[in-house]
């Protein structure tokens, strides 16, 4: 009966034994999960202030083709959507977009679980003169949607917004 008592005591010790390691290998697991997720999301945020510095650099329209994955879609403003990165680059061909330069700034960055897309949630303003030499501004906010690339990077596969009253107006 001693041997069995004893058998029983290190078949329990075992099984407890292993629930805890194993439930400590999942705490890590996920917390290694979380951890890998945050600096996806990081990675993503700077991929959009890479696009905006890329912007002041080489212009608006240059930086929206090179950060622009091959089967983009730019939603605008009272405008069709652009499809393809081929129309993307005929539509900017003849744009000198470095005068006018859209400014933005993204806000928050969530990465699907997998790691291969994500999206940056930002706001922007543009500001430029008409053809009367009047003082124009818009503002708004946008959402970019990313897929990760074969190479690491980043590349947006759907870009859009929506106008907003200026800065300090928000009432609702």
């Amino acid at each position: 009966m001693k041997t069995f008592s004893r058998f029983l005591l290190v078949v329990v010790v075992t099984i407890i034994a292993t629930f805890l390691i194993t439930k400590k290998i999942g705490e890590n697991s996920e917390k290694t999960k979380a951890d890998a997720n945050e600096r996806l999301k990081l990675s993503l945020i700077n991929t959009d202030k890479d696009f905006y510095k890329a912007s002041l650099i080489n212009g608006t329209g240059r930086a929206f083709i090179d950060f622009a994955d091959t089967d983009v879609v730019l939603l605008r403003q009272n405008k069709f959507p652009l499809t393809g990165k081929k129309a993307l680059e005929q539509s900017y061909m003849n744009d000198d977009t470095s005068k006018t330069p859209l400014k933005w700034e993204p806000v928050k960055a969530e990465v699907s679980p997998d790691g291969k897309l994500g999206y940056t949630f930002g706001t922007w303003d543009y500001n430029t003169i008409d053809k009367t030499g009047k003082a124009i501004s818009s503002y708004g906010n946008y959402v970019t949607i990313w897929r990760k690339q074969k190479d690491g990077t980043w590349k947006y596969v759907l870009d859009g917004g929506s106008n907003t009253p200026p800065p300090g107006d928000e009432k609702d």
